[in-house]
């Protein structure tokens, strides 16, 4: 499902997302989690060289929540069984940066 979801985003073109992932799950062990290895591999062929923000599971959800009072909120909930697996894309614009944000904000001065 997130190939299918990242492909839709960069054949959009006016979006670009910002991945976050539970940081707990890097300290997964096969004695903990038997597929936890074989979930990040696959996750890790999916996103490539994309960069992916770790967070605390409670920190990756808070944020999640406090984007939902400002922003609509899809939450695509897979049947996957692993613990601390999950996936969060933040959608930014493709067409503007922070770079250029911060030159506009300076040349309004």
């Amino acid at each position: 499902m997130l190939e299918h979801v990242l492909a839709s985003l960069k054949s959009a073109g006016h979006v670009t997302p910002h991945l976050y992932r539970d940081r707990e799950m890097a300290y997964m062990t096969q004695a903990l989690s038997p597929d936890a290895e074989a979930f990040n591999q696959s996750v890790k062929s999916v996103t490539g060289n994309m960069p992916v923000n770790e967070l605390l599971h409670d920190s990756v959800f808070a944020k999640l929540a406090g984007s939902s009072g400002q922003f609509k909120v899809l939450v695509l909930k897979t049947n996957e069984k692993i613990a601390y697996s999950s996936v969060l894309l933040e959608l930014d614009c493709a067409y503007w940066s922070a770079e250029k944000e911060a030159a506009l904000r300076k040349g309004m001065q």
